[in-house]
């Protein structure tokens, strides 16, 4: 618990001074990877916390991204936008889940990967609403009582959402509510056996993971200004997947550097290529093969050794020391 406040404090002095040091392209991808990983924690939840491997979570951050383009411009208010954009995802999360979570495995990936599809044909059949597989802009601009005139001012609303929700998912972790969630994923039965209800604990985190990625799908709306049914595919969701693998499945930061990494090399590497998801997809594999855990896993791996290195080094010298002194 004082280790990840810890790394809270870090995040939120990096996220405040980031503007003050960052250029304006620096500054948008900045904002492009936050939003990616409030997206992608949200889907770490289930999978590191919850055991759930989904392939439709990307049809909420469709529904958050939708709900802006087609009447955040009639609310007016971001804060208030925000709030139903969170709730109408995590409303869906939880109605679908209570359909859902009650399969296992192969059968869950399965069914919420047709449920994503579903709203994928949706978006792309409605024309004459969603503008079908061309899309649609966004008219609605970001307004908390005065319209942000400025990227650094969207910048803080996004980078103030962000810390929000790792602080949400520190605290969650921590109270009984997350542990009881974590303790269904590692032996349900048992936790059955003591009278838990695993059920209700797995709707829990499948709501709060919906509600999440809704509010980056709000967020994301705002800052990119245009969404389409490609939002609400699984091959998005398969990314999100990917991010959550290489960061790190079952901690709380590696979601968000796997999300940041992705975003990083995506944008380095297609600057060079048009078959950058090929290099991405050895990477991928090079990390999966030889780095099991994810990028936090192996730095803690790679600490560890050092730091055992300078103990054995140090006591080494120490003991000569003894042995050569008179």
């Amino acid at each position: 618990m004082k280790k990840s406040l810890l790394l809270f404090l870090v995040l939120f002095a990096v996220v405040l001074c980031f503007p003050l040091v960052a250029g304006k392209f620096a500054l948008h991808l900045m904002m492009e990877i936050l939003i990616m990983a409030i997206f992608v924690m949200s889907l770490g939840l289930i999978m590191g916390y919850a055991g759930m491997v989904s392939l439709g979570h990307a049809a909420f951050f469709g529904v958050g991204a939708y709900f802006v383009a087609l009447l955040g411009h009639h609310i007016g208010n971001l804060f208030l936008v925000l709030a139903l954009g969170t709730a109408i995802a995590g409303l869906l999360a939880w109605i679908s889940g209570g359909l859902f979570i009650r399969s296992a495995g192969g059968y869950f990936l399965m069914i919420t990967l047709s449920f994503g599809q579903m709203l994928y044909a949706v978006a792309y059949k409605l024309k004459n609403v969603t503008g079908g597989d061309e899309g649609m802009p966004v008219q609605a601009a970001p307004d908390l009582g005065w319209k942000l005139a400025t990227m650094t001012e969207l910048y803080y609303v996004i980078g103030i959402g962000f810390l929000a929700w790792f602080l949400f998912l520190i605290l969650f972790s921590n109270s009984p509510a997350g542990k009881a969630v974590k303790g269904v994923m590692v032996n349900e039965s048992r936790m059955r056996a003591l009278g838990y209800n695993s059920i209700a604990y797995k709707l829990i985190a499948y709501t709060l993971a919906g509600g999440m990625a809704g509010f980056a799908g709000v967020l994301y709306a705002y800052f990119n200004q245009y969404v389409s049914p490609d939002l609400l595919n699984w091959l998005f969701s398969g990314q999100a997947m990917i991010m959550v693998i290489i960061g790190g499945v079952g901690t709380l930061i590696g979601p968000a550097i796997g999300a940041g990494f992705f975003v990083l090399l995506q944008n380095y590497i297609s600057s060079y290529t048009e078959r950058w998801p090929i290099i991405m997809g050895l990477i991928f594999i090079a990390i999966v093969m030889y780095g099991k855990g994810g990028i936090v896993h192996l730095v803690l791996q790679l600490t560890s050794k050092l730091r055992f290195k300078l103990w054995d080094g140090s006591a080494v010298n120490r003991a000569e020391q003894r042995r050569t002194s008179p």
